[in-house]
């Protein structure tokens, strides 16, 4: 690497360039489908369709595993859960994993992270000292901690999703500062309106937009993004900035003055087809088959409650159904502004130019489709498939790309955008630069995911997928499958896996699987806790 006129350099991609700064901006568990870029017509969210249209969407982008530990540790180290250990909520990363901010920290770039990491688990014990844990913030070591954490300098940490966020982490601490008892605004008790008996996770929050945790994640993300430009005035140090937003994950509760914007009226009802469940494995009524009383039990740490807390909607309301749906609209109208306001200080700072802003998802969400709400072990293209934008220097306007691509291959593009391809071990992903310049073909022939079970060892499944099929495999019961053809039903509404005529290509698939990615059910680090 050179210095010349202030500006740091390096051979990047085979050109002599200025080192680009990055800002990777997640949400959690959100489907690729609730972006306007992606063909939702209820969808207000032009701030983020604008990384599209300036840049590259990818149409076939997913997450090895539908939980959102898991996903997010692939997001910084390249590898699937079953090689980076974190294969369920209740894991921690390991302290000595090679992290995508740890790499670039290491070669010049000033890391951030915004949000939510949970990289750890909440409900760690205060002996373990993990700053994503609710007991670490009642330790005398975390008064005036911000980091370093996994290779992040520093750290801006909201801890669990929207009715918890008070209890722990910098912003509970900030809302407690500015406005004390303000925090009983978050929860069911204090919303403007009942709570539907039959599902107690929507409502209307009565928390002032200004008081916010999104709004304070996009405050911490702005920030930043002055203090970088206020300091780096010769051009100096390039950065990397994490934001990350804990909606529109579950539950269904955005501030009044979004939730008030979307009718439930007027939203689309959710997609299922007669008889599909019949076609599929039947765990789906086993979880957790009862909705009216979820909360509790969800944040009791229901030992008996699997992960994703699969929920069937059977007993659910057609209006509770169109609530739960025009408040997730809602929750990510909120977060577009954020995206805007980010965008912004980048383009007042002079910093536009010289960045790379990727938006994406830890998973997405069933919100209603085959007849279930939430996430779990069933593996359809709602929760598995995400949204994934990229714009910035080098990378073609309006390029779709339309190649099977996931997030092991977040940190190796990172890294060879930044002229750093070998600053980690090499991991399971490749690099996304062939087709953020426009060629499309060639990538990938196979997407594998798995699910790694909390409670029920048996629901261990895997997944391939191609550009025509997909099909998931239980181990422990092989007379369960789920084989569906993407391009006649992309909806994933009609199983084939029971079709005699289908046995040929399952057989097929299983080799695949068999040969590149064998079972591994054991596979994992340490269980701590509950999640």
């Amino acid at each position: 690497m050179s210095t010349v006129t202030g500006f740091r350099f390096r051979r990047c991609r085979g050109e002599e360039m200025k080192c680009p700064n990055f800002v990777l901006i997640c949400t959690d568990q959100q489907r690729s489908d609730s972006l306007g870029c992606y063909g939702n017509r209820f969808a207000r969210t032009p701030n983020i369709d604008s990384i599209a249209r300036a840049g590259a969407r990818f149409e076939r982008h997913i997450t090895p595993m539908q939980i959102c530990s898991p996903s997010r540790a692939t997001l910084v180290t390249g590898l699937y859960p079953r090689h980076h250990g974190l294969t369920v909520n209740g894991i921690a990363l390991s302290e000595e994993a090679s992290t995508l901010p740890s790499a670039l920290s290491a070669n010049g770039y000033r890391t951030h992270g915004v949000g939510k990491q949970h990289l750890q688990p909440l409900l760690a014990p205060a002996d373990r000292n993990m700053p994503d844990s609710r007991a670490f913030w009642k330790s005398p070591q975390s008064r005036d901690w911000n980091g370093p954490y996994y290779g992040y300098q520093t750290v801006d940490l909201l801890l669990g999703e929207s009715d918890t966020a008070h209890l722990a982490g910098h912003y509970a601490n900030w809302l407690e500062t500015v406005a004390p008892g303000e925090w009983r605004k978050l929860l069911p008790e204090s919303a403007s309106g009942p709570v539907p008996e039959d599902l107690d996770e929507i409502w209307q929050s009565a928390m002032p937009v200004e008081l916010h945790y999104n709004t304070w994640i996009g405050d911490r993300a702005v920030a930043f993004l002055d203090s970088m430009a206020a300091r780096n005035d010769d051009g100096g140090q390039p950065f990397f900035l994490f934001v990350s937003y804990p909606d529109p994950h579950h539950p269904f509760d955005p501030p009044s003055d979004y939730a008030v914007r979307y009718d439930p009226q007027a939203m689309p009802s959710p997609q299922v087809a007669n008889g599909e469940r019949e076609r599929i494995p039947p765990y789906c009524g086993e979880l957790y088959p009862h909705s009216g009383s979820f909360r509790e039990s969800y944040w009791a740490a229901d030992e008996g409650l699997e992960a994703g807390a699969l929920l069937l909607t059977d007993r659910m309301s057609q209006s509770s159904l169109q609530k739960a749906i025009a408040y997730t609209y809602a929750m990510v109208e909120m977060i577009y502004d954020g995206v805007g306001r980010i965008l912004g200080a980048l383009s007042d700072n002079g910093l536009t130019e010289d960045t790379v802003v990727a938006f994406t998802s830890d998973h997405g969400e069933y919100l209603g489709d085959h007849g279930i709400l939430h996430k779990g072990p069933a593996s359809y293209r709602q929760v598995t498939e995400v949204s994934m934008l990229m714009k910035g220097p080098g990378i073609v306007p309006g390029t779709r790309v339309g190649a099977l691509t996931g997030h092991v291959d977040i940190a190796p593009t990172v890294l060879d955008l930044a002229g750093l391809r070998h600053a980690m071990p090499a991991g399971d992903g490749e690099s996304l630069g062939p087709l953020l310049e426009g060629r499309s073909t060639g990538f990938r022939e196979f997407n594998f995911g798995e699910y790694h079970p909390t409670v029920r060892k048996d629901l261990y499944n895997q997944t391939v997928q191609t550009e025509k099929w997909r099909l998931t495999r239980y181990p422990e019961h092989p007379e369960w499958g789920e084989l569906f053809d993407l391009e006649t039903d992309p909806g994933e509404h009609f199983n084939l896996f029971p079709s005699r005529a289908a046995a040929p290509l399952v057989k097929d698939l299983s080799a695949i699987l068999d040969e590149r990615f064998p079972p591994e059910p054991d596979a994992g680090n340490e269980v701590i806790c509950k999640w």
